[in-house]
């Protein structure tokens, strides 16, 4: 029997879809997370600003980039405030080295984009279209935070009316890039939104205090709420964050929602995420009370995942 003739074309097409294994991307997410929150600790810790820090590290910092290579065993990294700046400088430089050998910011992005890819049962966002029928509601004006694909279901449902889509590293012409925490906040009620998504950003953020910040930004653009117009943020998170936690619970993440003024619509939880729709009263608690961090779950294994306001 004849084969049917390849055409260059087609192998081309073939080849421009690099495929990674469900275990093989979430390892690649894992420890782009480990490595991106040592990073802002140790930034934290030196008092020095993502942006531009290289030129002041020095001799530790370089030799130990240069001197970097991947291993199969990955590095646990141990510092905290009292540990030498130089050795911090040194930890930094095999951090970025190991950042730049596993391919940087596009290889986590795309291992993210193949977990959303639809024959895996990916993209969260058709949750929030299942509860958006349920709900029978619709919105004019909406905003994806962490968008990897512009046609998921958020895009195409016809339920959000204009959608701006905004990520880090974007790899489409219809998403915009750049960081939520640095988009200029609204000048008029014509800049804000109904629906704000957020789907598996929170947790990249890396400090507690910077992901308190972003659930309070989100107050700014979103439209105050009037009869028959509701004010939603979308929220998914790795199940891990509020239910394998040392220092975060599901019932504190919806307190601290609630002191935002956002209360809990629909929630669902699956094998390893989490989803939550949000309603916004349109206001803030003028007086948050202060949560003391403390230990909810002991053990090893637990995470470290908190919010702080």
């Amino acid at each position: 029997m004849l084969k049917r003739p390849r055409t260059i074309t087609a192998a081309a097409k073939k080849q421009d879809k690099p495929k990674l294994k469900p275990q093989k991307a979430r390892k690649i997410i894992r420890r782009f997370h480990v490595l991106q929150k040592n990073k802002a600790a140790i930034l934290r810790i030196l008092h020095l600003p993502e942006s531009n820090y290289k030129s002041n590290l020095g001799k530790a910092y370089t030799e130990q980039y240069e001197q970097f290579k991947l291993t199969k065993k990955v590095e646990l990294f141990r510092f905290d405030d009292s540990t030498p700046r130089d050795e911090l400088a040194g930890i930094l430089g095999r951090i970025d080295k190991e950042i730049e050998l596993r391919g940087g910011l596009h290889i986590y992005q795309m291992a993210s984009t193949m977990g959303q890819a639809s024959e895996r049962g990916g993209d969260s966002s058709k949750k929030l279209v299942e509860w958006y029928k349920e709900l029978g509601r619709k919105a004019t004006r909406s905003l994806e935070i962490g968008c990897l694909c512009p046609t998921n279901n958020i895009s195409t449902s016809g339920l959000f009316g204009d959608v701006i889509r905004i990520d880090l590293n974007s790899q489409s012409p219809k998403i915009l890039q750049q960081d939520f925490m640095e988009r200029p906040l609204p000048e008029s009620d014509d800049d804000k939104f109904n629906v704000i998504s957020c789907s598996l950003v929170l947790n990249f953020v890396p400090t507690a205090e910077q992901r308190g910040q972003m659930l309070r930004r989100f107050t700014e653009f979103l439209l105050p709420p009037t009869s028959g117009n509701h004010s939603s943020v979308f929220m998914v998170l790795p199940l891990p964050c509020v239910a394998n936690s040392r220092y975060m619970s599901r019932q504190l993440f919806l307190q601290i929602m609630g002191q935002l003024g956002f209360s809990v619509v629909k929630s669902h939880e699956a094998n390893k995420v989490a989803y939550w729709l949000f309603d916004w009263s349109g206001k803030v608690n003028e007086r948050i009370s202060k949560m003391k961090k403390k230990e909810i779950l002991t053990g090893a294994s637990r995470n470290n995942f908190y919010i702080s306001l």
